[in-house]
């Protein structure tokens, strides 16, 4: 049976006058570069007894051949194609005729030098039917000018096809580059906008804020889900994934030469499926390193743009989705162009090549990763959506890798370097912990409490030793070692609340508050027999946690396994990640959290309270809603948030009860002072944010506005949409929307 896979090859000769296509110009046309090679391929189906026809040789046919062979090839070009263009057209194959089997091809003139027109006449001839040689041919034939002319067409158009194969596999990488070059030099010039304090935003950049950069992409919806199956990115983000979908189906349909007569595949059905086959199977592959780049929490591209990791995501998912329907059309086109060719019996036989059903099998396991990659089992099962994602993405590289074996290395490429990105990745996470703490012998031990009152954990980290300090609005990724939880792979991000300084006077017991303020100030939640000498005077840095399902909940059992004492668990530390917000360079900030989102302004607190050269803002606000008072209760024990409060005109909190308990909180904790008058205002429901930016646009009037959202879906959409509207106002100099959270 004929192959449909091997309808085209490449021919050597082929190869090596490739790259001309690209310099092609008007006065070198088609026939110049590809008249010498048509004669080479149509010169195929003669046997002239010199070589076998179906061995695969170390160099091209011709430095194999005899003379009759190469005298039909020399007269085939010195007839059609003319004397320059045989030398020229030779001049590769005759080198690697040299370097390969150090056997020359001889020269022109000594073949067929002696040859006249007479004698050229009488030579047989052969038409696109082919030959009607019985046995080895003894002495040089020629094919019809329409057959050479009907192959310098086909072989043009393969190059040409080729030529985009190739161009538009690089198009993907070049593209992504070209997205990071701008947001680099975007950065560049937010950050000298943000440093002159005193500029109004242009009325373009305000406008490109307004528009393209800061609203969700659709109506109002952003942070939250379409039914449980997918987020929207904002608009920038949306218009980038567009753009590239655009890019992707035009370098799908680009870039071909259709026509009837093809010498490789006759009809136009045929040369589509294999055209478009190959194209999109290509372009899918050249997405694989750009996949995996993206996914990396270890992302250089992070660095460079100061995109968060939310951001990178999103891009990794579109890509793997545009990959995935381009696989998908790639596998499609092969088996409708196999099933054209011989039907059942022609499809059930290609199953018996390994790197067909490779490839068959990396298609249906990128369609199940997509499947297993939906919003709601990211957010409801994260650790089975991992395992899911991690397990298929092995398997897609090892068939991948398979199916493109046939290629001889040629896009192994596509493979290897996913694997080096993640190798880097791992490398980069291990070198994290090991600077977090490095005496890696001694894992950190960390102490866990949970206040059922306040339905939260606290989890307090040592980071004495640490090579570098925690900053405001970075996080870390834990892992529990030892300690009660046997899920040790895993790893969760938290953000740092809080820093503290441990002293030696701390003892715990049911009252101990989630993070130490009142007279509970500059204490460490430790066992009731005290801490180890070496550990008085140990810095710790504070996450606040709330218990879900796995990690959390796993966590929240081992604190209350040990209750009153804090359990100590043994964890390793990986961060940290993410980046500071440049909030002091803003007269006006603004918070709009919800629950644990708490965490974002308590780590800001103290750097925008403090003093510094460049000024801390005027006014500090927080807007923060919460289901449990005791939870609120403890949090305004917080040392940083305490001092704001009381010490500083310019910090105010409003705190919104969404769980209708008016008590204070259950217990004896440390609240008996909690600082509830005049900057904190105490209200039951939920935060109005079209209402609060409204309020801090108007009493920011002509200085500069920072919004941060961190809480619910609902909650960040309507600050997000809130912010844009009060850019249409256009009262402040200067507004920013910054929305903090983790998104799977």
């Amino acid at each position: 049976m004929r192959c449909a896979w091997s309808g085209f090859r490449l021919t050597p000769l082929l190869v090596l006058l490739l790259p001309t296509l690209a310099h092609s110009t008007a006065d070198r046309t088609d026939h110049d570069i590809f008249c010498v090679e048509s004669c080479s391929v149509a010169l195929k189906k003669v046997w002239f007894g010199d070589t076998n026809r179906t061995e695969p040789h170390a160099a091209p046919r011709e430095c194999y051949s005899n003379v009759p062979h190469l005298q039909s090839l020399y007269l085939c070009g010195g007839v059609y194609c003319g004397r320059e263009a045989v030398d020229e057209g030779l001049a590769a194959v005759n080198q690697t005729c040299r370097d390969v089997v150090d056997r020359p091809l001889p020269s022109y003139d000594e073949l067929i030098g002696n040859l006249t027109e007479e004698d050229i006449e009488g030579f047989p001839r052969f038409d696109v039917d082919g030959p009607s040689f019985e046995g080895p041919v003894k002495g040089p034939v020629l094919p019809t000018e329409g057959l050479v002319e009907i192959w310098i067409r086909t072989l043009a158009a393969q190059a040409y096809v080729h030529y985009y194969h190739r161009a538009y596999s690089w198009a993907m990488g070049l593209f992504w580059a070209a997205v990071v070059a701008i947001g680099v030099l975007a950065r560049m010039v937010r950050s000298l906008e943000i440093r002159r304090e005193e500029s109004h935003l242009s009325p373009w950049g305000m406008w490109v804020k307004r528009i393209i950069s800061t609203p969700a992409s659709f109506g109002r919806r952003c942070a939250q889900d379409y039914g449980g199956w997918a987020t929207v990115p904002p608009r920038l983000q949306s218009l980038i994934i567009l753009l590239f979908i655009i890019l992707n189906v035009g370098c799908s349909i680009h870039g071909y030469r259709i026509f009837e007569g093809h010498m490789y595949f006759a009809s136009v059905t045929r040369q589509i499926l294999r055209h478009v086959s190959d194209r999109t199977g290509i372009i899918s592959f050249a997405n694989f390193p750009l996949i995996w780049l993206f996914g990396m929490r270890n992302n250089v591209l992070l660095w460079l743009t100061g995109w968060d990791f939310g951001t990178y995501n999103n891009f990794h998912r579109w890509v793997a989705r545009v990959a995935t329907v381009q696989a998908v059309i790639h596998s499609i086109g092969y088996t409708a162009l196999i099933f054209r060719e011989g039907g059942w019996d022609y499809f059930a036989f290609w199953w018996t090549f390994w790197f067909w059903w490779a490839g068959q099998l990396a298609t249906v396991l990128m369609c199940a990763i997509l499947a297993f990659s939906v919003y709601w089992l990211r957010r409801q099962q994260y650790e089975t959506f991992l395992l899911i994602h991690i397990g298929l993405s092995v398997l897609v590289l090892f068939t991948m890798l398979g199916h493109v074996s046939i290629f001889n290395g040629e896009y192994d490429v596509f493979v290897w370097v996913p694997v080096l990105i993640w190798a880097f990745d791992r490398v980069v996470r291990v070198a994290r912990i090991a600077a977090f703490n490095p005496r890696f012998w001694k894992t950190t031990r960390a102490q866990v409490t949970f206040n059922p009152a306040a339905d939260m954990i606290r989890l307090e980290v040592p980071f004495s030793s640490s090579m570098y300090r925690p900053r405001p609005g970075t996080f870390f990724y834990l892992s529990v070692l030892a300690g009660g939880d046997s899920n040790f792979w895993e790893s969760h991000p938290f953000t740092v609340a809080s820093t503290s300084n441990v002293g030696p006077e701390a003892v715990v017991n049911e009252t101990t508050p989630l993070l130490e303020g009142g007279r509970c100030e500059n204490t460490h939640v430790q066992a009731q027999q005290g801490a180890p000498t070496s550990d008085l005077g140990t810095e710790y840095m504070t996450f606040l946690i709330r218990p879900y399902d796995g990690f959390t909940s796993r966590l929240r059992d081992v604190a209350e396994s040990q209750w009153p004492k804090p359990a100590t668990v043994r964890m390793a530390v990986d961060g940290p990640y993410g980046r500071t917000l440049p909030l002091r360079r803003f007269h006006h900030v603004v918070f709009v959290v919800g629950g644990s989102g708490i965490v974002v302004p308590l780590s800001y607190i103290r750097q925008l309270t403090s003093s510094s050269p460049a000024g801390p803002p005027r006014v500090v606000h927080i807007h923060w809603s919460v289901r449990q008072r005791a939870l609120a209760a403890e949090i305004l024990q917080e040392p940083d948030l305490r001092r704001a409060l009381t010490g500083s005109e310019k910090v105010r909190m409003n705190v919104y009860l969404t769980g209708g308990d008016d008590t204070v909180v259950a217990g004896g904790t440390c609240n008996d002072d909690v600082p509830d008058e005049g900057r904190v205002k105490w209200s039951y429901g939920r935060i109005d944010a079209a209402s609060v930016v409204k309020e801090a646009v108007g009493e920011a009037a002509d200085a500069s506005l920072a919004v941060v959202a961190c809480g619910p879906a609902r909650m960040a959409d309507d600050t997000r949409s809130a912010t844009v509207e009060g850019m249409r106002d256009g009262k402040c100099r200067r507004i920013e929307y910054f929305e903090e959270g983790f998104q799977w």
